[in-house]
């Protein structure tokens, strides 16, 4: 017998100035590459195509250098940025085995937003403040009186993350390829402890929402970023990115929805009747396509993993989390003007997997249920001052 877990919880150049030395005929020609940088930064990140609690939807900074320096956070210079993902979980699995017989037993959709704020320190080195938000709705009717599928919603600003990122070659000598890392914090700004009503057979009761839909994760975290592109052919360039959030704090507290039942509490123990604070993680990686240099308009088609893992890096791994992982190719466009950007893309989910978290193995179960997500639809708009 499985516990009802059945969604997984699942980042500078020159200032602008008369004298830059990059001329129009040179900005159009190099004016999508930046599409590399802006989808691995202002694109989010998060949510794993199902309910994978990824807390924030972006990954460092919103722009970040590309092919002309003109586009990149330039030293002393601003540059703001939105970011927003959706997704509508309802595919159920265990393991990697999907199961159609549960799908739509429980259904998860979740808007994502992120403002960012990013301040070019040096042509190399910029800081970025993203204060991520969301909406979730959850429906189930286990979660209720087991009979009728009710709603249950969470809304609120996340954790909010200050990261710094630095380029390990000079952007104006390396424009066909570059290699960025960074380090930062995610605080505990988020309500992890978000209530709604449960229609229970005795009448309703306030409880948490599920984990999946907490806008807040309840514990600090230490960030790891990359990212890094390179000149293939031609109007041909590849680029990789990713990050890892290092979460030391076990768990945050806050009850499983479920948990004030005497015989799921007893079924859950108390190696999950409260939420855990999970590590996340992210990668990503293809090719872009500048399709028309003089418009700013590029392709790209690439791969995304991203997911929760079993075992936090740091730190226990008790408590109630959904592990898992998606594995999603991803196509998506860019259009790059010289003050700013846009992109979006839509990751098509290739491969699910709801793995054994490990209070599950040291009861000898199985892994539980997970909903996942067929596809997300991410989309970033970035301005420089």
């Amino acid at each position: 017998m499985n516990p009802p877990n059945s969604c997984p919880d699942n980042s500078r150049a020159h200032p602008r100035n008369p004298g830059r030395t990059l001329g129009r005929r040179s900005l159009a020609r190099h004016s999508a590459l930046p599409v590399l940088m802006l989808l691995s930064a202002t694109a989010p990140n998060g949510l794993a195509q199902g309910c994978i609690g990824l807390r924030s939807t972006a990954c460092g900074s919103p722009m970040m250098g590309g092919a002309d320096p003109s586009l990149s956070v330039g030293a002393q210079e601003w540059t703001a940025s939105v970011g927003f993902r959706w997704f509508d979980s309802k595919r159920d699995f265990v393991g990697d085995r999907e199961m159609p017989q549960r799908h739509g037993m429980m259904h998860n959709e979740v808007y994502a937003f992120d403002l960012l704020a990013s301040y070019g320190i040096t042509s190399r080195c910029s800081v970025t403040l993203d204060v991520p938000s969301s909406y979730g709705r959850r429906s189930a009717a286990y979660e209720h009186d087991g009979v009728n599928a009710r709603t249950m919603s969470a809304t609120g600003v996340g954790d909010i993350r200050l990261t710094t990122d630095y380029w390990l070659f000079d952007p104006h000598a390396h424009m066909d390829g570059n290699i960025s890392v960074g380090v930062g914090i995610s605080t505990p700004t988020g309500d992890d402890r978000a209530t709604d009503t449960a229609y229970r057979s005795a009448g309703p009761v306030t409880r948490p929402v599920d984990v999946s839909i907490q806008p807040g994760s309840g514990g600090w975290g230490a960030i790891l970023q990359m990212q890094a592109y390179q000149k293939i052919r031609g109007n041909l360039y590849g680029y990789v990115n990713g990050f890892y959030t290092i979460t030391p704090q076990e768990q945050n507290g806050t009850e499983y929805p479920l948990a004030d039942r005497p015989f799921t509490a007893s079924f859950l123990t108390y190696r999950q009747t409260h939420n855990s604070i999970a590590d996340q993680y992210m990668a990503r990686g293809g090719l872009t396509f500048v399709a028309l240099p003089q418009h700013g308009l590029a392709l790209t088609l690439g791969g995304r993993w991203e997911g929760i893992p079993a075992e936090d890096a740091v730190g226990g791994s008790l408590g109630f989390r959904r592990p898992g992982y998606s594995v999603s190719i991803e196509p998506g466009l860019s259009w790059n003007r010289p003050n700013y950007s846009f992109t979006l893309t839509v990751p098509v989910a290739l491969y699910r997997n709801r793995i054994q978290s490990v209070p599950e193995a040291e009861l000898g179960r199985a892994p539980g249920d997970a909903a996942f997500a067929d596809f997300s639809i991410i989309a970033g708009f970035n301005f420089r001052f």
